[in-house]
């Protein structure tokens, strides 16, 4: 009802006035005194509250009930602040609620100073103060429920030593202390959590139910939805930004136009399971996988994201979040972007690779907001003054991978980075970073001290799961016109390694969305290199269509072969640079040196490859391009794919004798860098592919081989050899390297191989020594400790000339493991005695049809895998005219470790041939040789100094010996 202007106006009746609010906090406290101030906000009732509560630890027999009185009203005040004061306040709850739980705890054990003590009263109260004000509590950092409650449990008991020590105990121990201050802290939690869910949600030290009562987590959530329902607690209105929203709405990858269709990422986006490292890791942690298994692993995602944003650290230092290609650290950035309600935060997105590198942390937040928004903004006013800004940076590693050439000024861009947000903190803009970057990059950019830094793990089984009922649903129409089958769980059961990876899962479900490729391998045996083939001949051809339109089909396989020879030249590149990305320049020289083509790989066409990951970064102007394989794993196929197509090229049709000295230039460019046995993937695809030949084909690439292998240990020159250079190296260096490459893959052919075939000798066990030495020079530590793990070597005789000879083979010799050939071959050598780092092994396998008295060895347990390959410890065969007796061997000591013997032929041996046993020169003990009138025998060691017992002493049996006794091996 309107009132008329001359109706009389009501007498207003005076209203008292309104309590001021308290002061908002401009920062978070760091002690109990400020935090008890926040509290408190200068309110005169609690005026020297915080010396009141740290009066029982004077041991006095003072009490103090005054933290609940103080916390009244607690949960209205979060809700009506945001930003800095919201998180001050819960600071300074949870710092209060600490340290006031012990005092209250000391005051109810009646623990008090007494004459009986005998020496002067003590100040406890700064010691225990300091003490717990360390704990990094839940609203300093997200913390795992069971980290922060063991740090707390930890430090209440360190403090209770403490008053034990000063105090009358009263027959009371100190984890009695200490459990009953946890007592009262959880009291004082939950009233105080009770209508404040921010603070139960940094604060909690309970374990999720799955944990405490043992059983299995709930499925997993999608699109972030736990961040959405947490914001929306505490935020006044939780919409997200407009330009952000739609976000939701996006497919989750670019779909072909007669294709499947593309699950939206609210609808398609699964959330990981994470790992969270401790507040000290190290670089060389943080990129390990084998460390990060260590790491508890998490489930709440959503919750983790939701708590970060409410803690102190949030705007000290960067949230990293780490993940291999393809685990949808991208869609993360978008989705958090759009789940973000702005009222609460502005959130800015940044893909790395578009932004001038080369800018400060502000100029690229600047440029971004001008490409977004359409008009040039400077950040201080990009958003009213207090509102947290939120900033996503997405593809660190990019920047790092592409600017390869600046490493060295943008590793530093992590601190860069906390140092922008702690100047954006003091000047009241306060901001939150957020960074993404590969988890195997993470040791080459040191990581701030406040940083919190987690990894995104692969999917489960669940996971796995739930994406494909999306799938399902999303494609039901797609699956119904065409006449497919859905897919299913058990048709990428067998292929459970690598679709834990979103992206690669996304791949399958493609493959098998053609025509239900993979449904039609369930009954078919192509094993793993024939379903890597499919995979990446049928992803070739449809860029390839995609690119060129419809071509004719021998046009269109030429086409896909040529740029699958062109993938795998860059999957060399990485192999030989031992690296696991490859720059664009870099792709663009060795294609240019090993394809005889001076065309630069197109960008577009690699970067379009569902298994390839392009990584781009703007440096000075200029766009940088890298690659890398989303799984290591079609790399290394691709590798020793063109490795193999490389020798076939080679292989004539009609003799298995070729003259291949002249054109083995390329083999030898791709073969002279790096040696096969560093990557045991490598040589397991190399063994899968040599086992699919006919046995006519391998044993013309025998033939092939042993031909190479004796030209390049030989005096060969190489004038037309390619100018491919991924590192440099020395021409002593590459040709030792070629040779150990050939002569693994002869032993890939033939099972085993005879040295006597490898050298144009009459003393093929000379020759082994001087070739193995030559080895030992140039490989790497690694690299030989690799191969002397990966080929081993046996004592044998030549079954036509009966002369001594050694046969080489893979360890353990095929005959005892018959899976190398089946789809899991494993090239290293299985698990070893700890003490010798190689087995015993006393009886051998025959070797080229011998009787096992011809090739019975005895090998010394004691020795390292190098003296068995360079046969010091291994029985020496020469020629001798006169017999001669050793009359320097001490007693043969049977107790020795080192003390082998070759056994003698049963047959008597050759003329001008004697067997003599041959001691290790690690040990003490000295083997006496045998001779007879027709036979003689030489050490190994012919120097006096050599032969010693002292020269070789040693606190154990098996270390290296000298140099000077390596240079007084004999030849």
């Amino acid at each position: 009802m309107e009132i008329s202007a001359e109706e009389p106006q009501r007498e207003q009746r005076p209203r008292p006035p309104l309590p001021s609010p308290p002061p908002e906090p401009d920062e978070v406290p760091g002690d109990f005194a400020s935090a008890i101030g926040v509290l408190a906000a200068g309110r005169e009732d609690f005026e020297g509250l915080a010396a009141e509560l740290l009066e029982p630890l004077t041991l006095s027999g003072a009490a103090s009930n005054g933290l609940p009185a103080v916390l009244e009203g607690f949960g209205d005040r979060v809700r009506s602040r945001h930003g800095t004061p919201r998180t001050a306040l819960l600071a300074a709850a949870d710092r209060a609620i600490l340290i006031t739980a012990f005092c209250e705890a000391v005051a109810d054990s009646g623990i008090h100073y007494g004459p009986e003590l005998g020496y002067q009263q003590g100040d406890i109260t700064t010691q225990i103060v300091a003490e717990l004000e360390q704990v990094v509590l839940g609203t300093d950092r997200v913390r795992d429920a069971s980290e922060l409650r063991h740090e707390i449990t930890a430090a209440y008991t360190y403090a209770a030593g403490i008053v034990h020590g000063e105090g009358s105990p009263q027959d009371q121990y100190p984890e009695d202390l200490a459990r009953h201050a946890w007592q009262r802290y959880e009291a004082h939690m939950a009233s105080a959590t009770w209508d404040c869910p921010e603070l139960r949600l940094t604060s909690n030290t309970e374990d999720p139910p799955e944990v405490a009562e043992q059983g299995h987590p709930p499925g997993p959530s999608y699109a972030l939805r736990p961040l959405s329902h947490w914001l929306g607690q505490f935020a006044a209105d939780p919409a997200p930004a407009h330009r952000y929203k739609r976000l939701l709405r996006a497919p989750v990858a670019d779909a072909e136009d007669a294709g499947p269709a593309m699950p939206t990422l609210e609808n398609g986006y699964v959330d990981p399971a994470f790992r969270q490292a401790h507040q000290h890791s190290s670089g060389r942690h943080l990129s390990s996988d084998d460390w990060w298994l260590t790491q508890p692993k998490r489930e709440d995602f959503g919750e983790f994201l939701a708590a970060h944003l409410l803690t102190a650290h949030a705007t000290s230092a960067p949230l990293v979040i780490l993940g291999h290609p393809g685990s949808g650290k991208s869609l993360l950035t978008k989705l958090l972007a759009a789940r973000l309600p702005e009222a609460e935060f502005f959130c800015q997105r940044i893909e790395l690779r578009h932004i001038p590198a080369d800018l400060d942390v502000q100029g690229q937040l600047e440029e971004s907001l001008r490409r977004s928004t359409g008009r040039s903004t400077p950040w201080p006013e990009a958003t009213d003054p207090g509102t947290v800004r939120v900033v996503v940076l997405d593809g660190f590693d990019e920047l790092l991978q592409a600017a390869s050439a600046d490493h060295a000024r943008y590793s530093n861009y992590p601190h860069d980075l906390a140092d922008f947000q702690l100047r954006e903190s003091e000047l009241g803009r306060p901001t939150i970073a957020v960074v993404t970057s590969r988890t195997v990059v993470a040791d080459q950019a040191p990581t701030p001290r406040l940083s919190t830094v987690i990894r995104l793990e692969p999917f489960d089984d669940d996971r796995i799961g739930h994406w494909v009922q999306v799938w399902n649903t999303t494609n039901r129409r797609y699956f119904t016109a065409r006449g497919l089958q859905p897919l299913t769980r058990d048709v990428l059961q067998p292929h459970s390694d690598l679709i834990s990876q979103p992206l690669l899962l996304l791949m399958f479900a493609l493959y098998d969305a053609s025509s239900n490729a993979l449904h039609q391998l369930k009954g078919e045996d192509i094993g793993r290199l024939g379903l890597y083939e499919r995979l990446l001949t049928e992803f070739t051809r449809r860029q390839v269509a995609k690119h060129n339109g419809a071509l004719p089909h021998p046009a269109e396989a030429a086409a896909v072969e040529h740029e699958l020879h062109r993938l795998a030249v860059i999957a060399v590149g990485m192999f030989n640079r031992r690296r696991q990305g490859i720059t664009a320049s870099e792709a663009h020289a060795d294609q240019s040196a090993l394809l005889d083509t001076d065309a630069a790989p197109s960008p577009l066409l690699f970067g379009s490859f569902f298994f390839i990951h392009e990584a781009q970064a703007v440096v000075t102007g200029q766009h940088r391009h890298s690659y890398e394989f989303l799984h290591a794993t079609f790399g290394e196929y691709l590798t020793a794919r063109l490795i193999i197509d490389e020798l076939k090229h080679l292989l004539p049709a009609d003799t298995p004798h070729p003259a291949a000295v002249a054109i083995d230039d390329r083999l030898h460019a791709l073969l002279s860098h790096v040696p096969l046995v560093d990557r045991a993937e490598v040589a397991r695809n190399l063994t899968g592919l040599i086992s699919s030949l006919s046995q006519q084909q391998r044993r013309h690439l025998t033939a092939l081989l042993i031909d190479l292998f004796k030209a390049a240990t030989g005096d060969v020159t190489r004038p037309d050899q390619p100018a491919y250079e991924p590192l440099p190296a020395c021409r002593g260096e590459r040709e030792a390297v070629y040779s150990v490459n050939l002569l693994l893959l002869t032993v890939l052919a033939k099972d085993s191989v005879c040295v006597s075939r490898l050298f144009d000798t009459r003393n093929p066990i000379d020759s082994w020594r001087r070739q193995s030495m030559l080895w030992r020079s140039q490989l790497s530590e690694t690299s030989w400790v690799t191969l002397t793990d990966t080929l081993t070597t046996e004592l044998c005789t030549d079954p036509h000339t009966r002369d001594p000879d050694v046969c080489v083979r893979l360890f353990p010799p095929p005959t005892a493991q018959t899976a190398l050939s089946g789809p899991r071959t494993q090239i290293l050598k299985p698990s070893t005695p700890a003490l010798t780092g190689i087995p015993s092994r006393v009886t051998s396998p025959t070797c080229a049809g011998l009787p096992p008295s011809r090739t019975t060895s005895a090998r010394c347990t004691s020795c390292t895998p190098w003296h068995h390959w360079h046969s010091t410890c291994l029985p020496h065969w020469r020629p001798t005219t006169s017999p001669t007796i050793n009359t320097r061997a001490p007693p043969r000591t049977l107790s020795s470790p080192c003390s082998t013997r070759s056994p003698l032929p049963r047959s008597p041996p050759r003329q001008g041939f004697s067997t003599f046993s041959t001691p290790c020169p690690h040990g003490s003990a000295r083997l006496p040789r045998t001779s007879s009138p027709a036979f003689s025998s030489t050490p190994s060691h012919t120097s006096p100094s050599a032969l010693s017992p002292t020269s070789w002493t040693s606190s154990r049996p098996c270390a290296p010996p000298p140099h000077a006794a390596w240079e007084q091996l004999p030849g």
